[in-house]
């Protein structure tokens, strides 16, 4: 069985007694349903010949005054709308609520996976505008197929059964010439269908490529403002979306032909309906009251029949979504680095140990070459290093994020294989000189998953260097941030930044250059902060000034080569 099957019936299986609830809140709405268009013509037989409906019980109940007889019948109808209501508000607590709850269940198991994917798996195969598309148009459609799709497939399925049974027992034959030209919307849906997925799959497509071009855009706008080049990008990114809306309508367009498809069904039900149906009343076959029942039955069943086409159209589009999610789930196995590991843990002084350690780029010239060093508990260790010299390659080569490297790289005296990436993390820090914030509050960029008091949070913001910063801010800690801090300047968003990663308190910090943008003076005072701040913790430090590494007792020059200070 295929992965993007397993997802929705592993899905299914994990909420099966609310699935349950509310296939039976459909088939109450489905006897309903067809119980309130039978008891139509069997009111109007009642109004026209005294006569009391199959259905009823016996005579003793409501006796033989009319008026009891009509009031029975009435409460039954009315009944039925009752529990029809009742069924309708079950199968959308029950059924509908699961397309939301299914959204943000496929959205948390993008992130779960794409968290631990390699640096290489990020930029070549699931960039961000791959991801972007994913947890917004993949998921936005693929999340159907697990609420209101399963409603109308069983709407489909119940309501088309009772009510062919309940035409059956009407008449027989004008049941089955009813049915028989009905039986036209299947065949133009299929047609459809096939036509409508086609071009769904060729905008989804190209919706990821143009989600990347877009992200492409966004992260070099700099760079457009110092090339004079921002006006190729608009043309480009416009091109592309009038393209890919050119691409949606012409799929939307294609839906919409369910509709005549359905219609002219119809129109060919109700030509024999009013011919055949009304010879058989002339000549007594049928009773009015039935064939009142028959057309409100008939038309019952154009619902399911005109669902058809769209269940059909979003069980296609919903599947195919589900399997371009599968493929970003799935992609996590081919990873050793995410690997749970049975027994996890550290033990000796020496932290990492690194052998004759080579790096390049694909076959590009090496980065790195023939690096050794061993770093102990407790050490502070500095890289410094013209641009393009492997200085940030290095550092992610520590935290366990690159590993296509040769030579040997030991934490702890084992391989990162040994590891899974999730323990890493627990254990190493790294921040990076390029500042990541959320849009919300101070507070929260700094937790971020954890629950600590104010007055951590404010000691760590003092280690930063950024404590006076956010006491002037009126809201404190409670300030909101811009998309990408975009209200804080760059030092600013560096401090930050330093601080989340400082308020962990680990055991290993890995800082690439995070304080590039901070003047000398505030520098030294962070730096000398956070080497009495973390005392025991082991520090490598990735710097372009050398008075950033005055703290550190072993400073790698990766222009020449290993030296001790």
């Amino acid at each position: 069985m295929s992965t993007h099957y397993k997802i929705w019936l592993n899905y299914l299986n994990r909420k099966k007694s609310i699935y349950l609830l509310g296939v039976i809140s459909i088939i109450v709405c489905n006897i309903c349903q067809v119980f309130y268009s039978r008891a139509m013509g069997d009111v109007v037989d009642f109004l026209t010949h005294k006569t009391m409906p199959a259905w009823t019980i016996d005579s003793f109940i409501y006796g033989n005054d009319l008026k009891h007889k009509f009031f029975f019948i009435f409460s039954a109808v009315a009944l039925s709308r009752i529990m029809l209501y009742f069924g309708r508000v079950g199968w959308r607590i029950f059924l509908g609520r699961q397309t939301h709850h299914a959204g943000g269940f496929l959205k948390d198991d993008i992130w779960q996976n794409a968290q631990y994917f390699s640096m290489d798996t990020l930029v070549n195969k699931y960039p961000k505008g791959i991801l972007m598309s994913a947890a917004n148009s993949d998921v936005g459609q693929a999340r159907f197929v697990f609420g209101f799709t399963i409603v109308g497939i069983a709407d489909v399925l119940f309501l088309g059964l009772f009510t062919i049974i309940s035409l059956f027992l009407i008449n027989v034959k004008i049941t089955i010439i009813s049915f028989l030209a009905l039986l036209i919307v299947p065949i133009f849906v299929r047609y459809i269908s096939s036509m409508e997925m086609k071009r769904y799959d060729v905008a989804q497509d190209y919706l990821s490529y143009f989600n990347d071009e877009t992200s492409k855009a966004i992260s070099t706008v700099r760079l457009q403002k110092l090339g004079n080049t921002a006006s190729f990008w608009f043309k480009r990114l416009y091109a592309g979306a009038q393209k890919y809306r050119k691409m949606r309508l012409l799929a939307n367009h294609t839906s919409m032909l369910y509709i005549p498809s359905s219609g002219s069904a119809s129109m060919a039900t109700y030509i024999i309906l009013f011919t055949y149906g009304i010879t058989l009343l002339m000549d007594g076959t049928i009773t009015v009251g039935e064939f009142v029942a028959i057309q409100g039955l008939v038309y019952l069943l154009q619902d399911p029949l005109a669902e058809l086409g769209y269940i059909i159209s979003d069980w296609r589009k919903s599947f195919t979504s589900l399997k371009r999610l599968a493929e970003i789930y799935t992609h996590l196995k081919e990873d050793y680095l995410l690997a749970e590991k049975e027994g996890e843990e550290i033990s000796g002084e020496e932290v990492f140990s690194i052998k004759n350690l080579n790096f390049s780029y694909e076959k590009s010239t090496p980065i790195l070459t023939d690096i050794n060093l061993e770093v102990k508990k407790g050490m502070r260790i500095g890289i410094i290093g013209q641009i393009g010299t492997g200085k940030t390659t290095l550092l992610n080569i520590l935290s366990g994020l690159e590993r296509d490297f040769s030579g040997q790289v030991y934490f702890f005296g084992k391989p990162f294989k040994e590891y899974s990436h999730k323990f890493l993390r627990s254990h190493i820090t790294m921040v990076h000189q390029k500042s990541f914030l959320f849009a919300d509050s101070i507070r929260n960029n700094i937790l971020m998953d954890q629950d600590l008091s104010d007055e951590i949070l404010w000691e760590v913001l003092e280690v930063a260097g950024l404590k006076n910063d956010v006491e002037n801010f009126d809201d404190g800690l409670d300030t909101q941030l811009g998309e990408w801090g975009v209200n804080l300047s760059g030092g600013q968003k560096q401090r930050l930044t330093l601080a989340r990663g400082l308020v962990r308190k680990p055991e290993i910090l890995l800082l690439d250059d995070c304080l590039s943008a901070v003047d000398t003076v505030t520098e030294e005072k962070i730096l000398s902060n956070i080497d009495k701040f973390l005392p025991n913790s082991t520090l490598v430090w990735v710097a372009h000034r050398e008075s950033t590494l005055k703290y550190c007792e072993k400073v790698i020059n990766l222009d020449r080569e290993v030296s001790d200070e």
